[in-house]
């Protein structure tokens, strides 16, 4: 019995040693007396965008005028258009999925000879579908493309190092 009766004395001395610290613990209390630090900013603002230059602005607005008038307006079964700026890597626009099917694709430029639009859709099995149509300024120029089900992507680029404010558009409807 005596046997026992240590275990439990032993037993209750450990209750009382906990019971104890926790008591203490929970009357500590924390105080800071520093300011917490300002936080930390990841990266300096970015440089105001450039500013553009008013002439070729206004020559870019002339010949979106001038494109619009060449194009004809907007098709009521449009699937797929854009237009827009062609300096530097061009204008991009995409499409994230289309009915399977053929496309009249009419496109133009203005402002310099010679485009492109590209028509691409990738991660097709056996590789990626890709469509060109060469463009020279100041016309239309069409093509018919079969394009499967999917997402297409269209990048209208130039093909001249020619300065200036080209611009470029495109409609996408469903052949007849």
């Amino acid at each position: 019995m005596g046997f026992i009766g240590g275990k439990r004395v032993r037993a209750m001395a450990l209750l009382l040693v906990l019971a104890s610290s926790a008591g203490a613990l929970s009357a500590c209390a924390y105080t800071f007396d520093e300011a917490a630090p300002p936080p930390a900013t990841s990266r300096p603002a970015p440089p105001p965008p450039p500013t553009a230059d008013p002439a070729l602005a206004e020559k870019q607005a002339s010949n979106e005028v001038q494109l619009d008038r060449i194009l004809g307006p907007r098709p009521f079964d449009l699937v797929l258009g854009g237009s827009g700026g062609i300096g530097g890597d061009g204008h991009r626009t995409s499409l994230p999925g289309i009915p399977h099917g053929r496309y009249k694709v009419t496109s133009a430029c203005v402002g310099i000879t010679d485009a492109s639009l590209l028509l691409a859709q990738p991660d097709r099995r056996g590789g990626s579908a890709t469509y060109e149509l060469a463009l020279k300024c100041g016309t239309t120029s069409t093509m018919t493309v079969n394009l499967e089900a999917g997402q297409v992507f269209a990048h209208l680029v130039p093909m001249t190092t020619e300065p200036g404010a080209a611009v470029a558009g495109f409609w996408m409807v469903p052949a007849p």
